[in-house]
C-alpha cells in the first residue's frame, strides 16, 4: 500500500542537538551554492570519520548503451555510501550490498540489501544474494528509463529483481529514486530510509516484521514457496528539497543509531566538507553514520535502539513498536533495569549507509558528472560479481528443475492413486445383496478367505463385509 508523508513511521529519538553554521552546511552539499541548495541546517559537532570499504552491492550499468531521450527531473540525488562488515565477516565483505545511479537528466536511485545471515548455515552466502539482488534493480530501472511509457517505479524494480534473481538465499532490499521534486521509495523488511531537513528526521520508513528480529525477506520462490514477495513491500512518496539528505541503510544502522543522532551526524558531517560538493557531503556523511552505527554497535552498554525494543520484547510488548519514541524509550528503559539488571548494549552486524543529497539539477552539473563515475565505477564491481554469480545460478536451476521433475513424478503418483481409488469407489459391487442374503456362514467365510479379508464374527457381520467387496478388486 501507498504510505503517505504524513503517514511516515514515526521518528526515533533520544540525542540532544546543538547547531552548526547555515553558511557551513549550504556551502558543503554543492559547489553550485545559492542555485542548488537550501540553507542551514542543525546537527551535531562531526565525530571521528572511517575509511569506507568495498561497496558491497552489484546492480545494473549507469549506461548500457543508447536510451530513449528522457525528460530532465528537477532536482537530484548526488548519492554514495559506506559499508563496514561484521568482523567476521571482512573476508568476503560482509553481506549487506549497495548501489547507486545517475545519469546527466539528475533524478538517482539509491538501492541497498541485507543478506539474511542464517543462511550460512547452509553453506550458502546470501551477500552474492543481496549483490546480485541490488544489480538485477538497478538493471531493471536503466531498461524502463528507455521506455517512455514504463516509469519503473521501486516496487516494480524490487519485483523484477526478485524474479531474476535465481540464487539460493534471502535478503531484505530498499529503493529510492528521485524524480521531479519527489523521491518514491519501497521498502521490504527492516532496512529502510530517512530524509534530514534542517538538522531534523523529517520522514522515516517503518520495519517490517514477521515478530521480534525476523524482518520480511526476499528470496527465490522456486527454492522457497514461503518466501516474502516484492508485492509485500510497503511504498512511499515524499516531496523534497535542496539541501535535504536522504539517508538510507541496512538495520545495522537503524538497530544501533537513533534518528536524531542520524540526523545530527549526518548534519556535522555535511558541514565539515563545505565547499567540496554534494559528492563529498554524501561521503562524508555515510561514513560518519557507518562510524557511528560501529561505535555504538562494540559498546556493551549503549542503550541503542535494537537494545530498547528488545528489552520491550522481554517484557511483553511488541515487535518494532510504534508510536511516539519518547514513551516508548521510556517504557523500554525502565523494562530493560528491571528484566536485565543492566543495559543491553549495541547490535554487531554488518552497517551499511547510502546518503543522497538532494540539489537541484540545473545547478549541479559538475555534482552529476562526479556521481556518474562512481556509479560507473561500482558497476565494473557489479558486473564481475555478476558473472561470478552465473555458475551458482546455474547449479541453482539444475536443482530446481530436478525438484520440479520429482515434484511432477510424485503428482502424477499421486493422481493415479486418486483415480484408481474413485474408480473402485464407483464400481458396482461383486455380491448383490440378495445373493448375499441366500448364503450360509460357511460359504460367506470361505469366500473372505479366498479374498484375504477376515473370516471372523457373526453372519450379519460376514455379509456387510463381503458385500464392500467391489467387483474387479
Amino acid at each position: 500500500a501507498l504510505v503517505l508523508p504524513t503517514l511516515g513511521h514515526e521518528p526515533r529519538h533520544r540525542v540532544a542537538r546543538s547547531r552548526v553554521a547555515p553558511a557551513l552546511v549550504m556551502a558543503a552539499l554543492s559547489v553550485c551554492r545559492v542555485a542548488a541548495l537550501a540553507p542551514a541546517a542543525r546537527g551535531t559537532t562531526p565525530r571521528s570519520r572511517v575509511v569506507p570499504s568495498a561497496p558491497g552491492g552489484p546492480s545494473a550499468a549507469a549506461s548500457r548503451g543508447a536510451s530513449v531521450v528522457a525528460r530532465a527531473s528537477k532536482l537530484s540525488l548526488i548519492a554514495t555510501g559506506a559499508n563496514i562488515p561484521h568482523p567476521d565477516k571482512v573476508a568476503k565483505g560482509g553481506e549487506d550490498a549497495w548501489f547507486v545511479r545517475i545519469t546527466k537528466n539528475g533524478g538517482g536511485e539509491m538501492y541497498v540489501a541485507d543478506g539474511v545471515g542464517g543462511f550460512n548455515e547452509q553453506g550458502v552466502d546470501p551477500g552474492l544474494y543481496a549483490r546480485v539482488l541490488t544489480y538485477e534493480a538497478a538493471k531493471a530501472k536503466e531498461a524502463a528509463s528507455r521506455n517512455p511509457l514504463n516509469r519503473g517505479d521501486p516496487k516494480k524494480l524490487i519485483q523484477a529483481a526478485q524474479e531474476a534473481t535465481k540464487l539460493p538465499g534471502a535478503s531484505t532490499m530498499v529503493v529510492v529514486e528521485c524524480d521531479g521534486t519527489k523521491i518514491r521509495g519501497a521498502n521490504l523488511g527492516d532496512s529502510g530510509f530517512r530524509v534530514v531537513r534542517g538538522g531534523d528526521v523529517v520522514f522515516a520508513t517503518p520495519a517490517q516484521e514477521h515478530y521480534f528480529n525476523c524482518p520480511y525477506q526476499l528470496g527465490y520462490e522456486p527454492l522457497s514457496e514461503d518466501t516474502d514477495v516484492a508485492a509485500d513491500a510497503d511504498e512511499f512518496e515524499f516531496t523534497v528539497k535542496p539541501g535535504d539528505l536522504v539517508i538510507a541503510g541496512t538495520d545495522g544502522l537503524f538497530d544501533n543509531v537513533f534518528d536524531d543522532e542520524i540526523a545530527a551526524v549526518a548534519t556535522a558531517a555535511v558541514a565539515s566538507v563545505a565547499g567540496a560538493g554534494a559528492l563529498s557531503a554524501a561521503r562524508a556523511a555515510s561514513e560518519q553514520l557507518a562510524a557511528v552505527a560501529r561505535k555504538h554497535a562494540e559498546d556493551p552498554l549503549f542503550e541503542s535502539p535494537y537494545a530498547v525494543e528488545a528489552a520491550a520484547e522481554k517484557a511483553g510488548g511488541a515487535a518494532k513498536q510504534k508510536g511516539p519514541m519518547g514513551l516508548l524509550n521510556a517504557f523500554a528503559g525502565a523494562a530493560a533495569s528491571a528484566v536485565t539488571g543492566k543495559k543491553l548494549g549495541g547490535k554487531m552486524d554488518d552497517i551499511t549507509v547510502v546518503v543522497g543529497a538532494v540539489v537541484a539539477t540545473d545547478a549541479a552539473k559538475e555534482d552529476i558528472a562526479a556521481a556518474e563515475k562512481v556509479s560507473a565505477a561500482l558497476q565494473k564491481t557489479a558486473d564481475q560479481v555478476r558473472k561470478r554469480a552465473a555458475g551458482e545460478e546455474a547449479k541453482t536451476m539444475r536443482s530446481v528443475n530436478l525438484r520440479q521433475q520429482m515434484d511432477a513424478a510424485l503428482k502424477e503418483k499421486v493422481a493415479e492413486k486418486e483415480l484408481k481409488e474413485k474408480k473402485q469407489a464407483a464400481a458396482p459391487p461383486e455380491f448383490a445383496p440378495a445373493v448375499l442374503a441366500k448364503m450360509d456362514a460357511p460359504t460367506l467365510r470361505k469366500l473372505l478367505d479366498e479374498r484375504g479379508l477376515p473370516t471372523s464374527g457373526k453372519i450379519e457381520r460376514l455379509r456387510e463385509r463381503l458385500g464392500a467387496v467391489k467387483r474387479g478388486n
